[in-house]
């Protein structure tokens, strides 16, 4: 009996817990919503129990509080999953440059599956530094070079990755893996290029802020000098 009070108790807490977790931040945020996830799972075995032995008693209000215990953690469970969504969509509408921790994308984890622990990591690095690029998208930098750039990214690069894992559904295994290692060079090299033009398109916007910091120097020491008194 105190057993279920307690997850009575800590699953009335829950709300509370999650609302605290989206205050924090990369590696901290997902411990904090694997640790809710635990709790969850928790309870489900606790409703689980209780509402078994219940049943094998004919102890109905047992067996009344253990799907009371499993509709709160189903409850509990899609709070928590409608609100990991809801942080995703805000972080997509977030602009500037995206997370290291990139936001799950079907068709990179999919080549993900076709790949090696190191040729994974090269495909992650790939996708930073394209998605790094995509996110200067509004410069008033971007040449028309940048901006062919930007709409091959945008385009081309999803569907080079679709195509190749296509031709890998239907090919044998010395094929699959000449598709793969193509299509990893091919995003290595692209990666490579938005990198660079990445580097190139900040550089020109860091210049300009430069010069406004420069001529609101020159302000302030205008009027430093004017606040003097005269001999």
């Amino acid at each position: 009996m105190l057993r279920i009070l307690a997850a009575l108790v800590g699953s009335l807490a829950f709300a509370i817990l999650l609302a605290m977790g989206e205050r924090l931040h990369g590696p901290l945020n997902r411990l904090f919503r694997a640790a809710l996830a635990g709790a969850v799972a928790l309870l489900v075995l606790i409703g689980l129990a209780v509402g078994t032995a219940g049943v094998a008693n004919e102890a109905w209000w047992a067996a009344v509080i253990g799907g009371l215990l499993l509709a709160l953690a189903a409850r509990l469970g899609w709070k928590l999953r409608r609100s990991g969504r809801e942080r995703d969509d805000a972080m997509r509408r977030r602009p500037g440059v995206p997370s290291t921790n990139l936001l799950p994308d079907l068709r990179w984890r999919k080549l993900d599956k076709c790949l090696t622990w190191p040729e994974r990591q090269r495909a992650r690095l790939a996708r930073e530094s394209i998605q790094g690029f995509l996110a200067e998208r509004q410069s008033p930098s971007l040449t028309h070079e940048h901006q062919s750039l930007l709409v091959s990214l945008e385009r081309r690069v999803p569907e080079l990755i679709d195509t190749c894992l296509e031709r890998c559904q239907r090919a044998r295994p010395d094929e699959r893996r000449a598709y793969v290692d193509e299509t990893l060079g091919r995003l290595v090299q692209i990666a490579a290029e938005a990198e660079q033009a990445r580097a190139e398109v900040r550089a020109a916007d860091d210049q300009r802020l430069q010069v406004l910091h420069r001529y609101f120097d020159g302000k302030t020491a205008d009027a430093s000098r004017s606040e003097l008194p005269r001999s």
